[in-house]
């Protein structure tokens, strides 16, 4: 993990007092089925984004199903989380023709003219965990499947429930799931920029405990 300027890993962690979430987002999913904690599923590389981008969450009875539904779309991806299959699809458009019923996350947007990696997670949270504080290089956004998500910024804080997404913006925060949870994520970060890095100057409040 990248470290604020000035402060090194032990006092990051004296200062956020919460352990890292298993697996930090970079253990492959694959080789983590049925643990709690959070684990990497895929990522997609657009290098001309538009100005906007939805996030389209496809449910898929199986691999061969999403596969046929993603129908040659570029930024697309299959991905097994939680013990399903969906097809992810990153596009302009709000509305895709010839897709089942899913779930639209967005709009998200994009600085002009540069590549973004959108890095795409599954994240279970047992009941209490929570991160410590945060930020990313680009937005964030999440998918609850089950349980409630709890995020706090420093300007915002959110309950988000099942079958709804939300976005955080460029800059600190931090999740939790007092009640447990399950989501699907991406991050969509500028190509060769630190996707994550722990936030030194703001901890969080009890708002999620």
């Amino acid at each position: 993990m990248m470290l604020g300027a000035g402060f090194g890993v032990l006092a990051v962690l004296a200062l956020q007092g919460t352990p890292p979430v298993p697996g930090a987002c970079t253990a492959p999913a694959r080789e983590n089925v049925g643990k709690s904690g959070c684990f990497f599923t895929t990522q997609v590389t657009i290098d001309k984004p538009p100005a906007t981008l939805y996030w389209h969450i496809v449910p898929a009875a199986s691999e061969d199903a999403a596969n046929a539904s993603a129908n040659g779309r570029p930024w697309s991806a299959t991905v097994r989380a939680h013990g399903r299959w969906w097809l992810y699809i990153l596009s302009s458009e709000k509305n895709e023709a010839a897709l089942p019923p899913h779930h639209v996350a967005g709009p998200f947007t994009m600085a002009p003219g540069r590549p973004i990696v959108a890095r795409f997670m599954e994240s279970w949270f047992t009941p209490g965990m929570r991160t410590r504080a945060h930020s990313h290089s680009g937005p964030e956004a999440f998918y609850v499947i089950d349980g409630e998500q709890c995020t706090e910024t420093p300007t915002d804080r959110q309950k988000i429930q099942a079958g709804e997404s939300y976005i955080v913006p460029k800059g600190a925060h931090l999740q939790a799931a007092p009640k447990g949870r399950r989501s699907l994520v991406v991050i969509l970060a500028p190509e060769g920029e630190p996707w994550m890095k722990l936030t030194s100057d703001w901890a969080g409040t009890d708002f999620c405990q």
